[in-house]
């Protein structure tokens, strides 16, 4: 990448004050990677944007309002709660099966919260079998609800999810006599498409074999219930959203790493989107022929080999799921280990970085690494210009186990 970048990045970091590690998120391509999401509309699918990607409210709302949704799809009870409350106009479709004693806490906590939130009109759980779905109705019938109900289906990834279609038909005229469940959609995930090998068929076969399987699906819903189209029928994901068209049967497209464009999403379907998350952590110490412990000699052969380079650095902070991007070729020490205080990075020789210098690393993924910084830095037009918070957990959600003397 340009080092005039990360140089005036720096800059606008260093003009903050601060001086420890922070996670920088480019307000300007943020928005031009949401411009290249935005481009499903014309294919009449809506956007669904997933909040364990992004779990920061203000990005999420920012990301709400350029893309025109409140769909959210969301992973965590803890998160469901946070979104609930700050988000309350948010449809929230579940992104993984939940266990009952979560979804009875969902409503033990909801019940006690003053909110605007309507479980029954915005809120979707997803169901991936027919003894969940049993478990749920039993569990809504205990305790007088009504649940929205959304049947994963298994179409190539086999992470989970309705496989076989008679189970599927069973399951949606179970939801078509219930008092308690109602039939709200469908979720396909498929983001194995382009992670498949030639030898295996590629990800052309992948896709079209995804795409099918989503279809027999549809055809049954069809039959059941009627027209499909007034039902969430959920597809995509980040890698995957660039290949749907107005001919494929999903309605909504769900999405968001692609936004921030984690180093693990460097694939062919994201060529126009732009890398928007950074770590940047100052130089602590600058080591010249570095040296293992108690290992001279062998320390010596492996910078003559080029198996250790001549210049390292120490840095604040360290073993992020993240990749070192600047300054070019800069790479983790490994004979040194990981660490999580002062990592060891060596640099290319005649690289001019010193203490206090900043160096920048781009994270593997954006859930884990965003929960792990608090405020998020929003850079736009060369400087730092607000700081977002990433999610919080609800105290309410930790009491105490009672017990009886």
């Amino acid at each position: 990448m340009d080092s005039s970048y990360f140089s005036q990045l720096a800059k606008a970091i260093h003009e903050t004050g601060i001086a420890h590690p922070v996670l920088v998120i480019d307000k300007e391509r943020l928005d031009k990677n949401s411009s290249c999401l935005a481009n499903v509309k014309s294919q009449n699918k809506a956007v669904r944007l997933v909040a364990k990607s992004l779990p920061s409210v203000p990005v999420l709302r920012h990301l709400m309002q350029r893309l025109e949704t409140t769909r959210l799809m969301c992973f965590h009870l803890p998160f469901l709660m946070h979104l609930t409350e700050e988000i309350p106009e948010a449809d929230i479709l579940i992104g993984k099966p939940m266990p009952q004693r979560a979804v009875e806490s969902f409503y033990q906590w909801q019940s006690q919260k003053d909110t605007t939130f309507e479980p029954e009109q915005q809120l979707q759980w997803l169901v991936d079998s027919e003894q969940r779905l049993f478990d749920y109705e039993a569990l809504a019938r205990r305790l007088g609800l009504k649940l929205r109900i959304n049947l994963e289906v298994d179409i190539g990834l086999h992470r989970g999810g309705f496989a076989n279609l008679e189970a599927f038909e069973r399951s949606l005229r179970l939801l078509k006599q219930s008092q308690h469940l109602c039939f709200s959609g469908i979720m396909g995930y498929e983001a194995h498409i382009t992670k498949i090998p030639w030898y295996l068929g590629g990800p052309q076969r992948a896709e079209q074999q995804a795409k099918s399987s989503y279809a027999a699906f549809v055809s049954v819903i069809e039959t059941v219930f009627g027209d499909p189209q007034q039902y969430c029928l959920n597809a995509g994901g980040s890698t995957t959203y660039p290949l749907y068209t107005s001919q494929d049967l999903c309605n909504e497209i769900a999405c968001a790493s692609a936004l921030v464009k984690p180093s693990d999403f460097d694939v062919y379907t994201l060529q126009s989107h732009l890398p928007a998350a950074f770590i940047a952590t100052p130089v602590l110490k600058t080591v010249a022929r570095p040296e293992l412990p108690m290992a001279r000699g062998l320390s010596r052969l492996l910078r003559i080999t080029g198996l250790l380079h001549h210049q390292a650095v120490f840095i604040y902070g360290g073993n992020w799921l993240a990749r070192p991007c600047f300054p070019e070729g800069m790479r983790k020490v490994r004979y040194f280990g990981a660490s999580s205080n002062q990592e060891m990075y060596s640099l290319k020789e005649g690289t001019p970085l010193k203490s206090d210098h900043w160096v920048f690393f781009r994270p593997t993924q954006s859930e884990a690494v965003m929960l792990q910084f608090g405020k998020i830095a929003i850079y736009e037009n060369g400087r730092i210009v607000d700081w977002w918070q990433s999610f919080e957990y609800p105290d309410t959600l930790y009491p105490l186990a009672s017990h009886s003397d």
